[in-house]
């Protein structure tokens, strides 16, 4: 048996390399979840690799259908079929009616005369409709018998729902099973690929996103981080004056910041400060965004004479708006940019949104840490921002349970003193270095934010009442 692409983006990642040849694999699925799409597009792009392709429909005008439907893809090349490396064969339907014999050995006779590496038949239930249940199991034992014999790589697709395929004679028949479910996702409705079967090889089970678009079908594999090894010392500055001393001289490389704050704290801002100074030291960056459209991001970042534009140009910064993407799609973005632009930092402002692209099954904070795996793999220092509800008081520091699977946590608080709304800042952990304890006050001024002198005259910062403590107020009361 030999591996060989499935010509599917995403899906040798979730097969680990492949289908193999020769086998029978059916991509099964209810009407309009992408199934024909789905083979039209492996054996396509099989054909432009000079592979020897054909295409079995029960349709009567082939075709005429492919030309409309397929055109669209731009894996669809019909210089292929002048070249003869895609070959149609259309099953009439009076053959089809003269019975399983008479549909088998019309194959062969065309199998035998194109010798295709890989075939598609699209789709299998036509066959046998009609016939009762036991015709039906003779029908698929003979069929099948035949294709073990064409020594190709055949995809059958066919309409199931996933427990009809289950119980179906197909299902114990095949040698792997490729389900596609369509199924609502808050406003929207999310394709997902499921594995069920695949004899004599390794793959990735349980449900991937994936989606369909001018290249075709598009599957998403679930993300997963190798493990560490190597773990780095080497600092890096934030480029925010007053912080790096807070943390014990710089970000530590590779690790994930989480920056926690409500609503104009400066949190956009710290991480965009800490991209920039990436940017001036020829260190590429990445920003995300759910907060800001990259014309805001842009608008907003020249006020601090931060011309974004400037090192996008250069390839040195890609901005990223993650709103048109699922999760899993979004991670795979990420990474192909950082192999791009050889990105060393990056910043995901708004992790709370995230939530809303995750798939049922997903879990946040999981997710978070597999990402910051996978980061810290590839050397490169994120910062994470996420909005808390309260604009002071008591407060969790995310909502969400992601802070425990990042390196640094990160609190910027308001804090009323004298009937005046100033910034608190906190360090309130760092993995592998000791930090400063102290609150201290951050303001934003023309340059970016600044972190000045503790609050040392006050306790009681975080709780949104501070009061002076007893040695000041003793301080003070003698100087009346």
């Amino acid at each position: 048996m030999k591996q060989v692409k499935s010509g599917i983006n995403g899906l040798d990642k979730v097969l680990e390399g492949g289908f193999l040849r020769p086998s029978i694999v059916l991509i099964a699925g209810t009407a309009g979840t992408g199934k024909t799409t789905m083979a039209m597009q492996s054996l396509f792009n099989s054909a432009r690799n000079e592979e020897i392709c054909m295409y079995i429909t029960a349709l009567s005008e082939p075709i005429a259908m492919i030309n409309n439907f397929m055109s669209k893809f731009s894996f669809y090349n019909i210089s292929l079929l002048g070249k003869g490396n895609v070959k149609y064969v259309p099953i009439d339907i009076d053959i089809i009616h003269r019975g399983s014999e008479a549909i088998i050995k019309e194959m062969e006779r065309n199998i035998e005369t194109i010798k295709p590496d890989r075939i598609v038949i699209d789709p299998v239930n036509v066959f046998a409709l009609g016939e009762d249940a036991e015709s039906q199991r003779q029908f698929y034992y003979d069929f099948f018998t035949s294709m073990k014999g064409w020594n190709s790589l055949v995809l059958l697709t066919g309409e199931f729902t996933q427990d009809a395929l289950i119980n179906s004679t197909l299902g114990y028949m095949v040698d792997g099973m490729i389900y596609i479910s369509y199924e609502p996702f808050y406003e929207n409705n999310i394709r997902y690929l499921n594995i069920l079967k695949m004899r004599g090889q390794e793959f990735n089970g349980g449900k991937h996103s994936c989606k369909i678009n001018k290249d075709g079908f598009n599957v998403y594999p679930r993300i997963r981080a190798m493990e560490m090894t190597t773990v780095s010392n080497e600092r890096l500055s934030t480029g925010i004056k007053g912080l790096d001393k807070m943390i014990g001289g710089g970000f530590i490389k590779g690790s994930s910041i989480l920056i926690s704050g409500s609503s104009g704290t400066g949190k956009t801002i710290l991480g965009t400060q800490f991209i920039m100074d990436g940017l001036l030291k020829n260190e590429p960056g990445i920003i995300v965004s759910f907060e800001e459209d990259v014309e805001q991001i842009r608008a907003n970042s020249n006020m601090f004479n931060w011309n974004l534009q400037e090192f996008e140009n250069k390839k040195f910064l890609k901005i990223i708006s993650p709103l048109e993407y699922d999760a899993y799609e979004l991670a795979l973005q990420i990474e192909e940019t950082i192999d791009e632009i050889k990105a060393k930092r990056l910043l995901l402002d708004g992790t709370g949104r995230l939530q809303r692209m995750l798939p049922q099954y997903a879990q946040l904070p999981e997710y978070m840490g597999t990402i910051s795996k996978i980061l810290k793999n590839k050397s490169v220092t994120a910062v994470y921002t996420n909005e808390t509800s309260n604009l002071t008081g008591a407060t969790q520091i995310t909502g969400t349970g992601i802070s425990p699977f990042l390196d640094t946590v990160i609190l910027l608080r308001y804090v009323e003193i004298k009937s005046e709304m100033r910034k608190a800042i906190s360090v309130l952990k760092m993995r592998g270095s000791d930090h400063d304890k102290e609150i201290r006050e951050i303001v934003i001024n023309k340059n970016g934010a600044e972190i000045k002198l503790p609050f040392s005259e006050y306790s009681g910062l975080l709780s949104g009442n501070p009061i002076k403590l007893a040695t000041q107020a003793f301080v003070e009361a003698f100087k009346k």
